[in-house]
């Protein structure tokens, strides 16, 4: 396979961690942090993300730490119509 970069195209990125992680996306919750697709587990962006201050409607994290929370961490934005592509 040819090795491409994306170059300034982030959104390259983004859907191919997505492509990767779509078991570990979760919806902005109305009332309370993020709801996991899987499970419906109540989740939040760890306090030392770069979108805890601005968070995404949509996103996929790497893993879930348990402190006082139920924290996502390394998350990235997403498209919701990724999930399906």
């Amino acid at each position: 396979m040819e090795v491409v970069s994306c170059g300034r195209n982030i959104q390259r990125v983004q859907k191919a961690i997505c492509s990767g992680y779509f078991r570990n996306a979760a919806k902005r919750d109305p009332k309370e942090g993020y709801r996991t697709l899987v499970d419906e587990q109540t989740v939040y962006i760890h306090p030392s993300s770069s979108l805890f201050k601005n968070p995404p409607e949509w996103v996929v994290y790497n893993e879930l730490v348990m402190t006082t929370k139920e924290y996502m961490r390394e998350v990235t934005a997403i498209e919701p119509k990724w999930l399906i592509e």
